[in-house]
């Protein structure tokens, strides 16, 4: 039978990446319907130290005279140009809609404008499939502006909120309208609303000041936002496709199967998807229709001031996007993975 991923990618509006560098589990998504592969700093040291066979390029393509923070922005083009070329064949078949492998700036630089641009246009240069990651920061939403009007495909990323989302998708529209006055064909892009990060800094609220909503209620609440999201955006032709990313249940893909969306799912969630449509089998349904559980969001919206922040579209202002908790959880969680690439 039909994987259920590989079904969706072929029956639904819903696309969706491999979440993961790891070769073996890029060409597992590929030969499941996958579309594109997601790589960050985290997952791009384990491909740089993974134990199993991995498909890099050399080492001495790195200039030696590089160092620290250069010396691993050009490390992840070792991990890059290869599913460059792997996905080369199907970026030209077509045309540019799918076949992109992400790679993220540093997440240490969030707000200093001049490293991200600059190292955005090191990642650039690693392939024309290659989609560069911004975070959805003050500095990091001008250097996606500022990417776009070159004509280089982008992912805003970091996005906690429905906020920076479309912060996001007004600077890419922002800089489709410069690219197209200066006679640069625009370059597609998508914006990652990091579900999974709210839902783990939700989660560290619900511990720390003992609310006691259940996991369910949570995974709900993140799901509710990213419908509200992909509805948004799919009203605007010119905006970014939606990028639902870190699932934490493989439940949350389902529910989101049919809107108009490239889902960036792991690997650990494939496989738990395979498990449970082989033991009890997964509808092959558009589960963006199923009606969510309003109780439960509701309780996610009384108990977390932080929520409401991250559901409304005009909650924060880009000034507000740096101090937001999740923003800081998820950047923290990102840069320890960068100084380890240093370290190599």
């Amino acid at each position: 039978m039909t994987s259920y991923l590989k079904w969706m990618s072929e029956n639904t509006s819903s696309r969706y990446c491999n979440d993961s560098a790891l070769t073996s589990t890029v060409v597992h998504a590929l030969d499941n319907g996958a579309v594109g592969v997601t790589t960050n700093a985290p997952l791009s040291f384990e491909a740089l130290t993974t134990d199993q066979p991995q498909d890099l390029d050399p080492a001495t393509l790195i200039d030696p005279g590089l160092e620290g923070d250069d010396r691993v922005t050009a490390m992840l083009g070792r991990v890059v140009r290869p599913i460059a070329r792997r996905l080369e064949a199907m970026y030209e078949s077509t045309n540019g809609q799918a076949g992109y492998v992400r790679s993220q700036v540093q997440p240490g630089a969030s707000g200093d404008y001049d490293k991200q641009l600059r190292q955005g246009l090191t990642i650039a240069g690693f392939g024309r499939n290659v989609m560069v990651k911004v975070p959805g920061t003050e500095s990091g939403i001008r250097v996606l502006e500022e990417l776009t009007a070159r004509g280089i495909p982008t992912t805003a990323t970091v996005c906690v909120s429905a906020s920076q989302i479309l912060a996001a998708a007004d600077a890419y529209e922002r800089g489709v309208k410069r690219a197209l006055e200066a006679g640069i064909t625009p370059a597609r892009s998508t914006s990652a609303f990091v579900m999974g990060r709210l839902q783990d800094y939700l989660t560290r609220l619900n511990d720390t000041q003992n609310k006691g909503l259940a996991t369910e209620d949570l995974e709900e609440a993140v799901v509710a936002v990213a419908r509200k999201l992909a509805a948004a955006l799919a009203k605007r032709p010119n905006a970014p496709i939606l990028m639902p990313a870190a699932f934490r249940h493989p439940r949350q893909v389902t529910l989101l199967a049919g809107a108009k969306v490239e889902m960036t799912i792991h690997p650990k969630i494939q496989s738990a998807l395979e498990k449970w449509d082989a033991e009890e089998g997964i509808a092959r349904e558009e589960g963006i229709d199923r009606p969510l559980d309003h109780a439960r969001i509701d309780r996610v919206r009384d108990a977390f001031p932080d929520f409401v922040k991250a559901f409304e579209f005009d909650a924060m202002t880009p000034d507000q996007f740096d101090g937001f908790g999740a923003t800081i959880m998820t950047l923290d969680g990102f840069d320890q993975a960068w100084l380890k690439l240093r370290e190599l």
